[in-house]
């Protein structure tokens, strides 16, 4: 389903423009593992370049981690870097994303940084007094346990593999950033916008056509985790943008939280506030749960909840129109 509301925007006519301010909402951090050979060495570096014009398209500030050529004993670790950039992050949206190798010993799961490594539990412990939104988009091989130790709420984790045992090389990541840098091939519901929902999409589906056409068996599939449940969502369990299958009959689907995310923002969105957005973003969220409770409402109490969660909307909506 398309954005919610969009009817209502077009209805009343809305006019939109186009606006040059920086992202007030959004800071990257990258980080890119030890090569191991020049082939890697150059892809890993194509990919964060990726992400660079992808930060830029979106405004947005960005660090990348492991690219200087600073002798070791120095400055910090890699390692050590990242806790501190995460530490000192108060973006109200903070993504981190990490390119390269990772590695499972059978009993954890890492990041091949260059010095120590760090594991998904450690990785997990930076985050634990992080307020804000994050998203973190592990595009290395066996980082499919950062989804059950990541996963949270106002958590956005998307891991290449499924689990830690896919222990090749992962090519989902070359993907990725072109799809959120605005791709409109990844557009899927035609917004002009391009969410982490609908890259993780896209560069699952290019990353099934690459093995379709090597004529190999795929040895990643990526998961996308926002709902805190610590399970994952596979690219194949959505039509479009809408999940078709949940990991159990209990379980609310991965998506929704994920699908309100975008770094190159559309005309309308870039007029809303921080704060007009996160409202807008959980009275949306909070119509579908409505939604999926309809069954078990009595009628008159269902139409009333959702006509109050629409005028709030509505209200919204009018604000930015007005303005």
């Amino acid at each position: 389903m398309a954005r919610l509301l969009t009817g209502l925007l077009i209805f009343f006519g809305f006019a939109t423009q186009h606006l040059e301010a920086e992202n007030d909402e959004i800071e990257i951090i990258v980080i890119v593992s030890t090569p191991g050979n020049d082939e890697y060495k150059t892809l890993f570096s194509d990919v964060a370049e990726k992400w660079k014009k992808a930060a830029s398209r979106g405004r947005a500030p960005i660090t990348v981690i492991g690219e200087d050529s600073v002798p070791e004993g120095e400055k910090a670790t890699d390692a050590e870097q990242l806790r501190q950039a995460i530490e000192g992050s108060e973006a109200p949206e903070l993504w981190i994303v990490l390119i390269g190798h990772g590695s499972f010993d059978g009993r954890t799961a890492k990041f091949n940084a260059r010095g120590p490594d760090f594991s998904d539990n450690e990785f997990a412990s930076w985050l634990v007094n992080r307020e804000g939104e994050t998203a973190v988009i592990n595009t290395t091989a066996a980082s499919g346990s950062f989804i059950s130790e990541l996963s949270g709420p106002k958590r956005v984790v998307i891991t290449a593999t499924q689990n830690e045992g896919e222990i090749d090389f992962a090519r989902f990541g070359n993907y990725f950033p072109d799809a959120i840098a605005g791709s409109p091939e990844a557009d899927l519901d035609n917004d002009d916008q391009v969410s982490l929902l609908e890259a993780f999409i896209h560069a699952s589906n290019k990353v099934a056509l690459f093995y379709q056409n090597e004529g190999r068996i795929a040895t990643e599939h990526a998961l996308l985790d926002d709902n805190g449940d610590g399970k994952g969502s596979r690219a194949e369990w959505y039509e479009g943008t809408t999940a078709t299958r949940v990991v159990s009959d209990k379980a609310e689907p991965d998506g929704e939280l994920a699908g309100q995310k975008a770094l190159v923002k559309n005309d309308f969105e870039r007029r809303l506030s921080v704060d007009q957005r996160r409202e807008r973003d959980a009275l949306e969220r909070d119509v579908k749960q409505l939604r999926r409770k309809r069954d078990d409402m009595e009628e008159a109490v269902y139409y009333t909840e959702l006509e109050s969660l629409l005028l709030r909307l509505a209200k919204i909506y009018e604000a930015v129109g007005d303005s």
